[in-house]
């Protein structure tokens, strides 16, 4: 188990909750942990050289980008899942891909920028990686999102989750400016004293100010879900996790049995996603994360016992292939359909 001081601990809960969006954050987060501004630069650094902070940048709403997004699930034979997972990787919109242990071994992400193109780019990924079978599970309902692991025995600064989302998200058109302020924060933010500066320096349109304030624009109108730091969980102690989906019966909509999900702080992620009759019928899903095999099995036992349900799968990460953030607005969507649709060549 990794050991962190009482500065290190206060400071991750604080950057995963979220990370301020102005001009000298490092004082702000120095002012909030007790400790100066540059103390916390020097120690978000050494997190960072540790790999402990795997990035601190923005969060986007995907959906309210208006990209079209799905978990997809593919049953690949097992001496090819390397050569299939490549395939996968390669897709600019992919920014997770695990090999689990299930009949459908590779789950990925899988982003595109219209409905017809997220349908025909799982269908192209699908063919290119010899699948016998696939699943597009759609998000049918968010009701918790935030990967924040509480660090050490200050953990308040972890307590936030992002429980869905804003009743009514953004669905218009961004103009040329939020989306060149999305592009810009979407990168991972530069450590020095004023990084808003230095990530301004990449635009002729933006100065630091005036893109801290295009951040809090895009977080108020739910764009932005929030500004933040993400961990490496092994790197911090979370060295058992497991995506778990839970069958609910012909009453999907149950909020009694889906309560213990989201008071449980183990779950990061919650989601109602499709069902296909006959091949999945487990659309409860919910990302734990733990400290030891032992911990992992008591949440999982501690949340059947609670919402009452029975009938689940334990989808372990076998191998990790892929977790980075998708880049959106990025030329490369159209470079890989062009180079991967039969329709181009």
């Amino acid at each position: 188990m990794p050991e962190f001081s009482s500065s290190e601990a206060k400071i991750l809960n604080l950057v995963q909750r979220e990370f301020p969006l102005a001009e000298k954050p490092f004082e702000e987060v120095g002012a909030a942990a007790g400790v100066s501004g540059g103390e916390v630069l020097r120690l978000v650094k050494d997190l960072k050289e540790r790999t402990v902070i795997r990035n601190i940048a923005g969060i986007f709403n995907g959906e309210s980008l208006g990209y079209h997004l799905s978990l997809v699930a593919l049953g690949v034979p097992e001496e090819k899942t390397g050569e299939a997972a490549a395939v996968i990787n390669g897709h600019p919109g992919v920014s997770h891909n695990y090999l689990r242990d299930n009949d459908f071994n590779l789950w990925f992400t899988l982003a595109e920028e219209d409905e017809e193109s997220l349908r025909e780019s799982a269908e192209t990924i699908a063919k290119k990686c010899g699948a016998e079978d696939f699943l597009m599970l759609r998000n049918e309902k968010l009701f918790k999102i935030g990967f924040m692991l509480a660090i050490g025995d200050d953990d308040t600064g972890a307590e936030r989750r992002d429980s869905g989302v804003k009743a009514e998200p953004f669905r218009g058109t961004l103009s040329r400016e939020d989306r060149e302020a999305v592009y810009l924060l979407q990168s991972d933010l530069p450590l020095v004293d004023r990084p808003f500066d230095a990530l301004a320096e990449k635009s002729d349109r933006f100065s630091g100010n005036s893109l801290v304030e295009a951040g809090r624009r895009l977080l108020e109108m739910g764009v932005m879900r929030r500004y933040a730091a993400v961990l490496r969980h092994k790197k911090a102690g979370f060295t058992h996790n497991a995506m778990t989906a839970w069958k609910l019966g012909a009453d999907v909509s149950a909020d009694a049995r889906i309560r213990p999900f989201m008071e449980e702080r183990a779950v990061t992620h919650l989601y109602l996603r499709t069902v296909h009759p006959g091949r999945w019928e487990y659309p409860l899903f919910a990302m734990v994360h733990a400290k030891s095999g032992e911990e992992l099995a008591s949440i999982l036992e501690k949340l059947s016992q609670d919402s009452g349900l029975s009938d689940r799968l334990v989808l372990r990460s076998v191998h990790e292939y892929k977790k980075k953030k998708v880049i959106y607005f990025s030329p490369e969507f159209q470079e890989w359909k062009r180079l991967n649709y039969d329709r181009y060549r």
